[in-house]
This record gives C-alpha cells, structure tokens and sequence, in this order.
C-alpha cells in the first residue's frame, strides 16, 4: 500500500482501514484499482462464486481457457453453500499472475455470460470506496448522555417480534447493566470483549439497542460473524450467507444487516440473490440494510436489491448526511447520525485518519456513533413495532412502515423517502 503517506484524510483513512483489514485475514483482500484508496470493491484473491445454475456453462469457459493460464487445474470447494445452489471455485495460482478479476475478464472474453460468475467479495459493516470508508462513518465517540437517542418508544400492547441483528457479536453484561434497561432479555454470540477494545467492538450491541428502543416488545438474537475481532468487521459474501441462514433459524420477522459491499461492474451479488432466492422469499421475513457511507448512488448491496429495505442518513435536523449513500441503496433515510445507545466498557485507539492513535475511554456503558449502519436498526425496529401492534405479516409491515416517509429533495441527492422523527 504505498500511498499511506498522502495527505487527504479521506484517502488515508480508506488506506487505513485497508491496510487493518488485509492484516486480520493474513492477506486474503485485493482490490479494484491501482492505489488502494481508490478501491471501489474487496475481494478474495484466489476465489470466484458461480451460480449453479451457470455451472455447465462456467466448467465449459474454464476448458476454453488458454492452458497456460493455471499451473493447476481449478477445483470447486467442498462447502456446500445454499444447498449447492451458490458454488465457491478455489483458483491455483496464475502463471502470469493474472489477477480473478483478470480471470472473468477473460472467461466472459470466451463466451461464458457477464454475471454468471464474480469474485467473492468482501462485505464490511458499511463499507465504501474511493473518498469512502469500509466501516461506520466514524470510530464511536464518548457521551455524558444516559439515555439513548432516539428514545425508548412507548408501546402499551403488541405481541412479541422476533429480530436477528447479523452483526459483529453481542456484549452480554449490556442485558444486566442498570445503565442499560432497554437491553433486558438480548442474546447474542459473545464478541468476546475484554478492556481493550477491538474495532467494531460494541456494533452489534449499539444496533440492537437501538432497534429496542424502536420496539421494546421484540425478541433480539445477535448473530455474529466477526467474533473476538475475527475477520477484522469483515467476512466474504459466501461466508455471510451462512451466517444469514444460521440467524433464519430463530425464525426472524425481521433481519438487520448494517453492511454491505461494492460488487464488480456494479452487478447484484450473486450469494445475496441465490439467498434471496432460495430462502428468504419462502419466509414472512424482511431484510433491512444499510445503505453505505460513501455519498454516492453507485448500487451498494444488498440494499440496492428490490427484495431489500435500504436504509440511508439523516442528521438530526433533517437533512441528508453528508456520508451516506442514495439512490438505489436507499429506500428510505431516517435518523443516522448521532445516535445514543449501549455499548462496551474499555479502552478504545482510534485506527483511523485524521484520529488515528488517539485514546477514547468509555465508562458509561453508552457511546455516540454515525452512519447508515445505525439508520438501518431505526427502520427495522419501526418495521418490528409495526408488525407487533397490528398483527401484520412482515412484508404488510413494511409497507405500511415506508407509506409513513415522506418526499423531499436534496440539493446534492435529489429526491428521496424520508422517516423522520420522533418515532416514539
């Protein structure tokens, strides 16, 4: 990474956080462009996805290819994934050293169809790219506030809602902690947190305080995929998928998910659409996703897919923040930036450009953080609450949840749905 010693601070911490991710998966990430802060996506070096349905076809391209290419012929992993539906090709090193990217360029070159195959990317929780981040929009901050913002939300009636936050892990003392009333009754994977906190530490936690604050009579499980710091707050897309079946198991009316990823040619993922395909669309479940923290339209999946609920920003007064992605990412924007809730005791450095190295202590049992990742929980606790005092199915919810936004139209973004508070 040899442009670490620029000076634009948003192209240094992009080169940050690159440089924090490859490291915590002994150099599994490559990247799109040239100058790592220009990434526009993540990927496994040595791995592409296919679709089942495109095996023949992809098995046939490979066959075309120049014999020179592979020092070893290509073999399909043994994992089954989606009950064989999505399939994982392990590619042995190149020759010419030919990049994966390289690969599909020259397997679509040969016949095989644009899409059928991509690199497995790397989702981050609310990633980004050039100008962009591959996290929340900032590193969490200290607060003297002890209350949570938005409010715990008063509901009188309703039936119980089950919600799986997929995230970085759950902090248990947060359900126990006097602090922390609202987080009664949570479970989760223990992120395993000790005094000196990881990054990401207390994601998932903050997200599913604050989808209990939309809808205290929801039954929260955190599902977690990055687990004593595994992963570095990332995980491929055909790892994540497990993890999305794993949280249907606790058969969810509701599915938080505060990340996502770029995907080459800006094509739909193929794992998140063969999940779709083959076990979200045969549930009473939504989907709710952050949309990305890098200002563009550019599609950021899977909230830019139509099945998905897309969540981008506000500010508190309303407006779109500056951070946060639009168009087709974002069906809706509600309350993203500084938000109020529970989070974990320890110390925290700062990783990241322009406060890199710095000491942030946290002793209140409460953090202030940005970013869609914490507009998503607010929509899909809104969505939750819905479906607990109506009665509704899942999908009824959600429409009748995003029938309640409102148009506006931003200078810079255009028009656009917007949630806006209170949402008590």
């Amino acid at each position: 990474m040899g442009d670490w010693k620029i000076g634009d601070d948003a192209r240094r911490r992009s080169t940050d956080q690159l440089r924090d991710l490859k490291e915590a998966n002994d150099g599994a990430v490559a990247w799109d462009t040239e100058a790592p802060a220009d990434f526009t996506y993540l990927y496994h070096p040595d791995r592409l996805l296919v679709d089942a349905d495109d095996a023949d076809a992809f098995d046939q391209a490979l066959r075309r290819l120049d014999e020179g290419i592979f020092q070893d012929p290509p073999k399909r992993d043994d994992v089954v994934l989606l009950d064989g539906e999505l399939l994982r090709y392990l590619l042995p090193p190149r020759a010419g050293g030919q990049t994966v990217l390289d690969v599909l360029d020259l397997l679509e070159r040969g016949g095989l169809r644009r899409g059928a195959a991509s690199p497995d990317h790397w989702v981050h929780v609310s990633p980004g790219g050039p100008g962009g981040t591959a996290c929340p929009a900032v590193e969490p901050m200290e607060t003297g506030l002890k209350e949570p913002w938005p409010p715990v939300a008063v509901q009188e009636k309703g039936c119980e809602v089950s919600v799986v936050v997929v995230d970085t892990g759950w902090h248990p003392p947060a359900a126990t902690d006097p602090r922390t009333p609202w987080m009664h009754d949570i479970e989760g994977d223990d992120e395993l947190n000790g005094p000196d906190l990881r990054p990401y530490a207390g994601h998932g936690t903050f997200i599913a305080g604050v989808v209990r604050c939309m809808a205290p009579q929801t039954k929260i499980f955190v599902e977690g995929f990055a687990v004593g710091g595994i992963g570095g707050g990332g995980i491929l897309e055909s790892d994540l998928v497990v993890q999305l079946e794993e949280a249907l198991t606790h058969d969810p009316q509701v599915i938080n998910l505060s990340a996502g990823c770029r995907t080459r040619d800006d094509l739909p993922s193929i794992a998140f659409e063969k999940f779709y395909r083959t076990r979200l669309r045969k549930r009473d479940c939504v989907l709710v996703a952050a949309a990305g923290n890098d200002g563009w339209a550019a599609p950021f999946w899977p909230a830019a897919a139509p099945w998905c609920v897309g969540v981008g920003s506000l500010d508190r007064d309303g407006r779109v923040s500056e951070f946060s992605n639009f168009g087709v990412s974002a069906d809706v924007f509600a309350l993203g930036r500084n938000l109020v809730n529970a989070f974990p005791d320890g110390s925290f450095e700062c990783h990241e450009t322009p406060d890199k190295g710095d000491i942030r202590i946290f002793g209140t049992g409460m953090a202030r953080w940005s970013g869609t990742s914490f507009a998503a929980p607010v929509v899909a606790g809104l969505i939750a609450r819905e479906i607990s005092e109506s009665g509704s199915s899942a999908k009824e919810a959600r429409d009748a949840v995003l029938a309640r936004s409102v148009y506006d139209s931003d200078p810079m973004v255009g028009p656009h749905r917007e949630l806006r508070q209170p949402y008590a």
